[in-house]
């Protein structure tokens, strides 16, 4: 019996993140072979031996190839397609582990010939918890506009029809960090071209809750200058995803409020400046909802933080519009 599925993931370093990944796709409930491809961006850890050494005893076909040059995760998820054997290619990342019915019930959802694109939830790791500085992928708990490949599947037909992933949507950040929006823009080509797809709630990725130093996590936000070429590709995305899922996200509000009070009173009576400093302790005490000195101290402390990272947000955005001369909204 061939191989039905191949199972692609791209990776740079993080090798502890690969087996545990690893781990998850060997307890699969899956009953038909399927494959597993990594893909290595030269990494500076010893992928290949972790990739050998699991392969040795698993379950299932485990393949390593070292990619000539690093251009991102997009290059090596195509060239990951072209290796596959498999009819449905699933994507997912270094950094993710798959639960154990999560290729079952992903693959079951193929079974009208014009589904070419099946997604399920993106769940924090259970066993983790989320800090302040935590790297916080959005958890997808229902069907998400953007389609992340963290938990992407795809009709091996309809991704070559469409192309596979746009190889010219993968940039660098000023941080010399890939960004990319490949794997949004090919979901909704696919989509366009008349493939249906679905949402299964049971094909679940867990994905990691990384912990960034504080320059690194304040910087996160950058990564956003992208969307505005993405809306501009796929307007559609705006009414589905924009306005509640990102300018309405809850840390925004409160930033929104701040400016849209203060401003004008600053600006009508300049001596109430100092109440400025004041807005970040009210915005804490409302979210704590207690006068506890400690308690409001590290609230505001963690509100004025992530205000500033909001700010970082909103000039990518800007930034990106520019760019890519397109609005957001």
């Amino acid at each position: 019996m061939g191989i039905a599925v191949t199972v692609i993931i791209p990776i740079k370093n993080r090798r502890g993140y690969l087996l545990d990944a690893l781990a998850g796709l060997s307890a699969q409930t899956y009953a038909e072979p399927f494959e597993v491809i990594v893909l290595d961006n030269q990494s500076q850890e010893d992928i290949r031996g972790a990739v050998e050494s699991f392969a040795a005893t698993a379950p299932m076909p485990v393949r390593y190839h070292l990619m000539a040059e690093d251009r991102g995760p997009t290059p090596a998820r195509n060239l990951g397609a072209a290796m596959a054997q498999g009819q449905i290619l699933a994507f997912t990342d270094s950094d993710c582990r798959p639960h154990p019915g999560w290729l079952e019930h992903a693959v079951a959802a193929f079974d009208d010939e014009d589904v070419g694109l099946v997604s399920g939830p993106v769940l924090y790791k259970p066993e983790q918890t989320r800090q302040l500085m935590s790297k916080v992928t959005a958890q997808t708990l229902v069907e998400h506009p953007t389609y992340p490949t963290a938990n992407a599947f795809y009709r091996r037909k309809a991704f070559e029809e469409l192309g596979g992933f746009d190889e010219k949507l993968c940039f660098k950040d000023p941080f010399d960090r890939a960004v990319e929006c490949a794997d949004s823009d090919l979901a909704w080509r696919v989509i366009k071209a008349g493939y249906r797809n679905r949402f299964v709630p049971e094909a679940i990725i867990y994905h990691e809750i990384e912990q960034l130093s504080f320059f690194h996590w304040m910087i996160e936000p950058s990564r956003i200058f992208v969307l505005p070429l993405l809306v501009k590709l796929h307007p559609e995305i705006r009414s589905r995803m924009l306005i509640w899922n990102l300018f309405m996200w809850r840390n925004c509000i409160w930033m929104y409020v701040i400016l849209i009070v203060g401003i004008p009173i600053v600006w009508i009576f300049p001596q109430a400046l100092w109440l400025a400093a004041a807005a970040p302790v009210a915005a804490a005490i409302a979210k704590t909802r207690t006068v506890n000195p400690v308690t409001v101290v590290t609230a505001t402390g963690q509100t004025v933080l992530r205000a500033i990272r909001v700010l970082f947000m909103s000039m990518a955005l800007i930034y990106g519009s520019i760019r890519f001369r397109s609005l957001v909204l």
